[in-house]
């Protein structure tokens, strides 16, 4: 059973970090991102799991130019092989790897936590795919703690909605950020910590 902690809860939605990645995630909607291609030549981790798991499937379709990992493109894998915990993936791009910015995990954040309210998904897990695209652990400081502010200023934005009765309730109860095990303690920490720091205001 991989690592999982809660970090709390923001607007009746659960928080929670594991130690799984988008193949393991045991949720209604798993994301994954990936970029227009890797920084050493080929997938790792995570998400090179995901593309052996599609048998190589991920790759060719970027390949082949059906998906492209534009930023925020996106690529819904509706009927994953059974060998999936998920009941569905997405994909979401994130452009040009050594064009990589905090701003934009962020940003895909907000796309994930859109399309899982769009989708009336109860449970959603996201893993930012960034060590296993190439880039360097310290190039990605702070990145823990953004992706927290993003996810509750999405939500935020879907319980707007419904409260003008331009939307239905968001169905979302749950959403976890995939770590790998390694940085477990240091990103639960940094998750908790900003989300203490929001509900503080």
């Amino acid at each position: 059973m991989p690592e999982q902690q809660s970090l709390g809860s923001w607007q009746g939605v659960t928080l929670d970090i594991a130690a799984w990645d988008a193949v393991a995630a045991d949720v209604d909607l798993s994301f994954a991102c990936m970029f227009t291609h890797e920084l050493d030549g080929e997938p790792r981790g995570g998400l090179l799991h995901l593309n052996q798991a599609l048998s190589g499937r991920l790759v060719q379709l970027r390949d082949e130019g059906v998906f492209l990992g534009a930023p925020m493109e996106t690529l819904l894998i509706s009927k994953p092989p059974t060998t999936f915990a998920a009941r569905a993936v997405m994909v979401i791009g994130m452009g040009v790897p050594s064009q990589w910015a905090t701003a934009l995990t962020a940003q895909a954040v907000a796309t994930a936590v859109r399309a899982a309210t769009q989708l009336r998904v109860a449970s959603a897990a996201f893993a930012p795919s960034l060590l296993d695209a190439g880039i360097a652990p310290n190039q990605t400081t702070n990145t823990a703690s953004e992706m927290m502010k993003a996810v509750t200023l999405a939500i935020d934005a879907q319980v707007s909605l419904a409260t003008n009765g331009l939307a239905p309730a968001p169905s979302l109860r749950r959403w976890v950020f995939d770590v790998g095990a390694a940085g477990f303690a240091a990103a639960a920490g940094e998750f908790r910590a900003t989300l203490d720091q929001l509900k503080a205001g």
